[in-house]
């Protein structure tokens, strides 16, 4: 195996709790494998490093990520590492690591433990010890789950932030501000006000959270269906928490007494979670969709805008419903976090769909405005060009500096630990630098200087205005939805109207499924056909008529890097 190798792979890994216990340093790693492989005079193509990351998965390990991607490319000849637990904790994953570099033809060779793949005996202990590092791992995962189930069964607490209280020593120990506090939201919400009304109270009232934010609605929800506050401790509420969320409800958690001092009494404990209990369910308000609930920013704070319906009886005593939009974080959080801001839904959704009628009628403004769009395209392909060229710049003067530091270490004029520290760092730079030329060159690949046919999309917005009048709301939801980057609003003496709206007129290989959509859905309603295909076909004569006359849009593709400046539709 070893004179068949030329090229290798160092990998390298380690968590935080392993770097602090068992010394298990990126340092004293990569140091020992560069030793390595210069002994076999094998060439280090590249290093790959997961530093504080787990080895439990690959999932959240970029290092290994880029590691695979190389592998498939045909870099190197193997993969080196110090230790058969730096690949991967899991046997399963361990093993498709292994098949994956087996099918490209790289061998994997650990330093600590004398093996390699290239033999069946090496397969087989390397089996054997990828069982044994799981094994290793699951046993140690479930004593701390067995400890910590233990410590909850005899009332105390498995640790966490929570308000209220703070933790001394592992155990719960009341905070007086902060308890005054969850005291006043129980007797707030016993009293019959409802979860807005307590969270609005308590942000004019400058309360703030264990992490100095604003209370929300469902922060107040979340406090006054904890257990803890009536002197118990829950366990095991959800499972399998990594892969199931919460969708693992346990229909039987532990429940029992604790150690530490309640803050609320099992009198008031027993009311709020009746009154809970009757509020569990939530009445729709209305089955009218509200088009542009998704699109609407708030322009205060810039989140979005929500549905609100407020009701208010005649002097006959019939009700009538108002629909409007609120800024999200008023609605959730009160006027504290930010103002309504409110707008009238019917008007604001009539004024988009004028301005969108303004602006494919004005046959002049749209075209220059397209046209604009074209070049500004152009200018960030040239932009791209231009960095590339400082990086490739960069690259050989990182080169010039590496074949400067090894000079040093032949003359031996430089102490070793200097010298390594010197060449990991020029060497982290230049693997950033050819990362950050690889994206460039990928987004220089797709994008091009076509420029954007505006007869294409003025012939697309007026079947958009077409359509629109004549399908459902529903439909009309998801048209505005499909066509619609953003809406801003202003405030205009004690009214709000509409202020800008972004049609982003972007045909990148992100956004071609959406302008697709768009396109199938505005033809499907107009002429009533349902039997057209969802990808777009590879040949042309299988394309249906109406898809044909826009494929020059599919073919305009703009540097993802630097994005194509939106549409402005201005009042």
């Amino acid at each position: 195996m070893v004179t068949e190798i030329q090229k290798v792979a160092i990998y390298a890994r380690v968590s935080t709790e392993e770097q602090a216990k068992e010394g298990f340093s990126i340092a004293a790693q990569l140091q020992t494998l560069r030793q390595y492989a210069q002994i076999y005079n094998w060439e280090v193509v590249d290093e790959y490093v997961d530093e504080g990351i787990s080895g439990k998965s690959v999932k959240g390990r970029p290092e290994m990520k880029r590691l695979i991607r190389d592998v498939e490319d045909e870099r190197f000849d193997a993969v080196l590492v110090w230790k058969i637990s730096r690949l991967s904790r899991n046997m399963l994953e361990t093993l498709m690591l292994l098949d994956k570099f087996e099918k490209y033809n790289v061998k994997f060779i650990s330093y600590s433990e004398n093996f390699d793949t290239s033999s069946p005996i090496g397969r087989l202990v390397l089996q054997i010890m990828a069982s044994i590092a799981e094994m290793e791992r699951n046993t140690l995962a479930e004593n701390v789950k067995l400890g910590m189930k233990q410590r909850a069964l005899e009332g105390r607490w498995n640790g966490g932030v929570v308000f209220g209280y703070d933790t001394v020593k592992k155990e719960l120990v009341i905070n007086k501000k902060e308890a005054e506090v969850v005291q006043l939201i129980y007797h707030m919400y016993a009293d019959g006000k409802g979860l807005r009304a307590i969270s609005n109270y308590l942000n004019k009232a400058v309360y703030k959270t264990k992490r100095n934010r604003y209370f929300s609605i469902n922060g107040v929800a979340q406090i006054l269906d904890n257990v803890i506050y009536n002197g118990k401790i829950s366990w095991l509420k959800f499972e399998n928490w990594e892969s199931k969320r919460r969708k693992g409800k346990n229909p039987n958690p532990i429940i029992v007494e604790g150690k530490h001092e309640a803050i609320i009494s099992d009198e008031l404990w027993n009311v709020v979670q009746a009154r809970r209990k009757s509020k569990s369910f939530k009445q729709r308000q209305s089955n009218e969709p509200f088009l542009i609930s998704q699109l609407l920013r708030c322009p205060d704070c810039g989140q979005g805008m929500v549905p609100s319906i407020t009701t208010y009886t005649r002097k006959d005593g019939t009700k009538r419903k108002h629909r409007y939009y609120v800024c999200s974080d008023f609605h959730n959080k009160g006027s504290a976090a930010c103002k309504a801001n409110s707008i009238k839904a019917y008007e604001a959704e009539d004024t988009v769909i004028k301005r969108i009628q303004q602006f494919c009628s004005n046959k002049k403004k749209l075209y220059k405005t397209l046209t604009e769009i074209s070049s500004t395209s152009a200018h960030a392909i040239k932009r791209l060009n231009i960095e590339l060229e400082e990086i490739e710049k960069q690259l050989k003067e990182i080169e010039q500096l590496q074949a400067k530091y090894m000079e040093a270490f032949e003359k031996n004029t430089l102490p070793i630990d200097i010298l390594q520290e010197r060449l990991q760092k020029v060497s982290n730079e230049k693997r950033e630098l050819e990362q950050k030329k690889n994206e460039i060159a990928v987004h220089l690949s797709s994008s091009d200087s076509k420029v954007i046919q505006p007869e294409l999309i003025e012939m697309l917005l007026e079947k958009f205005l077409f359509v629109y009048k004549q399908t459902s709301r529903e439909n009309q939801k998801q048209l505005l939805q499909l066509l619609i980057d953003k809406i801003s609003i202003k405030q205009t003496g004690k009214s709000r109207t509409i202020k800008n709206i972004e049609l982003e007129f972007d045909f990148t290989e992100v956004n071609i499924s959406k302008t697709f959509i768009l396109i199938h859905m505005l033809y499907r309603e107009a002429d009533n056909e349902t039997d057209y295909p969802q990808p777009i076909p590879a040949s042309d004569n299988k394309i249906p008529p109406y898809l044909q006359q826009f494929l020059p849009l599919f073919m305009v593709r703009f540097p993802s890097i630097n994005p194509v400046s939106p549409v402005y539709l201005f009042e």
